[in-house]
């Protein structure tokens, strides 16, 4: 190509969404919702308080982007990943634009630009990561089912499957063990896989969507030989990798259904065909609502229907609940760059939940999980942290359940 012919621009995803770019009226709804009294719902903004780390702010420079007044570059990728994809603002959204879909069209174009912060870069691509390992935790892949003492369940033919995801598998292993426990009690006939890969939400929260489909075609297609219909979970970012991203991801509907335990669990309760022991000495519990399992998948109801058929439990609320909820800090894999922005998230959710004079932060996410229970030890907390398929297993109240 001559010198005087420039080379022709590189497509962007960004623009593809342009009329929804230009919708953003900057109303400041998505970063201030103060009618409950708790204002800054943006996580990134609170912990960096600079508009361009604001949801609004990533709006303006998308505006910037596909304006042509600005271009991608390092400075820009360092503000678009510092988003914890919590939802909150467009669960506040005065328009309700999907601010999401635009956060996450600007990751697919820096990753293409190789513009992905070194430290996500280095956890997806390099010596023992996500690539090779098939998992966010550097740990061998053989070791994935090591918490599964009872190996006739592997691979076998099912209707139904459990999906272990990276956390329980490698890092809260008692949540896979509740979780599997529970479906034996339930009497559900399940199987499991034994090369599960990784979801593929890393890849999809670094933008790399190429990556993502190779890993969810992978244990999709051994679901299918297995005759699989349904698909259990205990990690919301991975039901909401299956239940919302496949489908676009893939450009196709998938052959089975997604569903979290609770939603199981709540149903056979309200149903009467599960109940529990008491909890002696009784307790007082808060629900922490998990970003995920909330905002993205609308899973508000189920956890309390459980506590409510759960005798000597009380649930008492923090003023964030719900479709409110306020992000913990964990989510779309800020802690490998944004420590400040995670530590001080779980900072003041923890500090949330100890207001409450509850005894347990009870929540539904191996994320979660482990940030309540890191921020609970720097701060040497009082309240106690646990899984709610922990408490559920404990006072289930069937054969063979534990006593």
């Amino acid at each position: 190509m001559p010198d005087n012919e420039s080379k022709p621009a590189q497509a962007r995803h960004i623009d593809a969404l342009r009329d929804i770019v230009y919708q953003c009226n900057r109303c400041a709804q998505c970063l201030d919702f103060s009618t409950i009294g708790q204002a800054v719902k943006c996580p990134a903004y609170r912990g960096r308080p600079f508009e361009s780390y604001a949801s609004r702010g990533k709006f303006t420079l998308a505006r910037a982007l596909v304006d042509g007044v600005l271009d991608y570059d390092a400075d820009l990728a360092e503000r678009i990943y510092s988003c914890t994809e919590c939802r909150g603002c467009a669960q506040n959204c005065f328009k309700y634009l999907d601010t999401t879909a635009i956060f996450t069209a600007m990751k697919e174009d820096l990753a293409e630009r190789d513009l992905i912060p070194a430290p996500y870069a280095e956890a997806l691509e390099g010596e023992a990561g996500l690539d090779e390992t098939h998992n966010v935790y550097r740990a061998p892949h053989a070791e994935r089912l090591a918490w599964l003492a009872d190996r006739r369940r592997v691979d076998r033919p099912a209707e139904t499957a459990f999906f272990v995801g990276c956390s329980s598998a490698y890092a809260r292993q008692n949540m896979a063990i509740d979780t599997a426990n529970t479906l034996e009690r339930l009497g559900v006939d399940w199987t499991i896989l034994s090369d599960e890969w990784c979801c593929g939400h890393p890849y999809l929260a670094a933008g790399e969507t190429e990556k993502a489909r190779q890993s969810l075609e992978h244990t999709i297609a051994q679901y299918e030989k297995l005759g699989v219909k349904r698909v259990v979970f205990n990690c919301p970012g991975c039901l909401k990798t299956f239940k919302h991203d496949a489908p676009k991801v893939l450009g196709r509907r998938l052959s089975f259904e997604p569903v979290h335990i609770l939603e199981e669990i709540a149903y056979l309760a309200e149903k009467g065909e599960l109940t529990f022991k008491p909890v002696a000495p009784k307790i007082t519990v808060t629900y922490h609502d998990s970003c995920t399992l909330g905002r993205w998948l609308g899973i508000y109801e189920a956890p309390r229907q459980v506590l409510r058929h759960i005798p000597g439990v009380a649930l008492r609320e923090m003023p964030r609940n719900r479709g409110n909820a306020y992000c913990c800090g964990a989510g779309g894999l800020i802690r490998y760059a944004y420590t400040d922005i995670s530590d001080r998230a779980g900072v003041e959710r923890l500090r949330e939940a100890e207001d409450t004079g509850a005894d347990v932060l009870l929540t539904s996410c191996p994320a979660c999980l482990m940030q309540f229970q890191q921020t609970r030890n720097k701060l040497r907390s009082h309240i106690r942290v646990m899984d709610i398929t922990e408490l559920i297993w404990r006072q289930v109240d069937l054969p063979g359940g534990p006593e």
